[in-house]
């Protein structure tokens, strides 16, 4: 046993429905459950269809489980019902979890993003979200036209470039449907307190795509974990919460292969006219996914903020909290190298606690409370240096919704950041049994 180590609940009770908010809220657990649970645990969720089932299935749940940095893993899949985040449209229907194409993503971050972060975490958040489309995305049938449409369902390479970026550069956004959508490089950039991991799509079988269509998969796969993903790290520098993990190019054979290109190689299905990747694909995957000693999502976590969860972003504990309750604000400022402005407003339903603003170098004001200013300058962050503001604030709605709070940090010499985070104000109580993790 490892003491004190508590997990997900046996049953996903704890979810209840917040319908008058449009979202789903996680459950509160009950002082009569353990006082060892945190006020945020490191859980995952897995977006995937039936080739994820199968590899969850063939090993990859119980690797994962078994990680000390992740307590729950959590899944969306076929038929999973799902109320856009609060404001948002449901672009993805009465049941988000049966759209998982390349141009899906975008309305999944944009418009659920929220509800995916709360989605079965029984003690915390989901903190790494893992996200795949299935093998027909691998039939890239052209290059495209630049800039592309990320909400085209044609499957080109510049429609799935627009998904990750804008071809105007970072900042710029889309419309559709009378609302505003950020490329997923800007959604990810928001989010500092979440590891995304994409997951490239398994390539297809020997006769289910062409030579041509197969290599354009490889083409974007490779794009995405080079060119697109140096970029998103230079923009933003020391947040490592992004790693691509390129499963194409685990299943396929290369490139220049004889006869089969870019294809499921024959061990693991490719000559069987399923696309869908056999146990011993799966198995093996496991293995470079999470078990080796090289394991790749190893590396990503400790990457990510040298896994302990204290990348530079604003963090909020607890994640859910009732009408009267505190909710206490972390936010961590490190990689600039020059004069820092701190500008956050507490959002509506959360009043702030006078006196409460605090920080460990440089000058905090929060004479224009609810707005709060924080200002340091070169000698409070030199480079590799950090620096924590905190703050108190009271939960003042009555409702139950997602609080979402947004913080400014700007440099007048180097750039400017906008992280978020959320929380679930009244999310309903229900008593739920634990158990110790092996």
């Amino acid at each position: 046993m490892k003491e004190g180590k508590i997990i997900r609940a046996i049953f996903i009770m704890g979810f209840v429905w917040a319908w008058a908010a449009g979202i789903q809220a996680p459950a509160r657990l009950s002082a009569q459950g353990s006082a060892e649970i945190a006020d945020t645990t490191s859980d995952l969720i897995f977006l995937h269809h039936s080739c994820g089932s199968n590899w969850l299935d063939s090993g990859l749940r119980d690797a994962l489980f078994n990680k000390s940095y992740i307590d729950e893993v959590n899944d969306i899949t076929y038929g999973t019902s799902m109320s856009p985040d609060s404001g948002r449209l449901a672009s993805l229907g009465g049941t988000p979890g049966d759209n998982t194409n390349m141009n899906h993503w975008i309305l999944w971050f944009n418009d659920y993003l929220n509800g995916v972060k709360a989605h079965q975490a029984a003690t915390g958040f989901n903190k790494i979200i893992m996200f795949k489309s299935c093998y027909p995305i691998s039939n890239v049938e052209d290059d495209g036209i630049e800039p592309g449409d990320p909400f085209d369902g044609w499957q080109t390479i510049a429609n799935y470039k627009a998904v990750y970026r804008h071809y105007a550069g970072p900042g710029n956004t889309y419309s559709s449907g009378g609302y505003t959508y950020r490329p997923l490089e800007d959604i990810f950039a928001a989010n500092p307190d979440v590891l995304f991991i994409p997951v490239t799509a398994p390539p297809l079988n020997y006769a289910s795509t062409s030579d041509d269509n197969a290599h354009r998969a490889r083409l974007f796969n490779t794009w995405l974990k080079t060119d697109w993903l140096n970029s998103y790290n230079t923009a933003h520098p020391g947040l490592n919460n992004v790693a691509v993990f390129d499963w194409f190019n685990v299943l396929a054979y290369p490139d220049n292969h004889a006869s089969h290109p870019n294809r499921l190689k024959e061990e693991y299905g490719g000559a069987t006219g399923d696309s869908h990747p056999n146990g011993t694909a799966n198995s093996y995957s496991t293995q470079v996914f999470a078990t080796n000693a090289d394991n790749f999502i190893d590396a990503a976590w400790n990457t990510f903020a040298g896994g302990t969860g204290t990348g530079k972003g604003i963090y909020a504990s607890p994640k859910t909290a009732m009408q009267g309750e505190t909710v206490n604000y972390t936010i961590i400022i490190k990689d600039f190298t020059s004069t820092v402005h701190m500008t956050h407003t507490v959002p509506s339903g959360l009043s702030y606690q006078g006196g409460s603003l605090e920080a460990t170098a440089g000058a905090t004001d929060p004479s224009h409370a609810p707005t709060l200013y924080w200002n340091g300058e070169l000698s409070a962050l030199a480079a590799g240096d950090t620096v924590t503001v905190t703050y108190r604030a009271t939960v003042t709605t009555a409702d139950c919704t997602s609080v979402e709070s947004q913080v400014e940090i700007s440099s007048p010499d180097q750039r400017t950041e906008v992280w978020e985070t959320f929380i679930i104000a009244n999310g309903l109580s229900t008593y739920l049994p634990v158990i110790h993790k092996e």
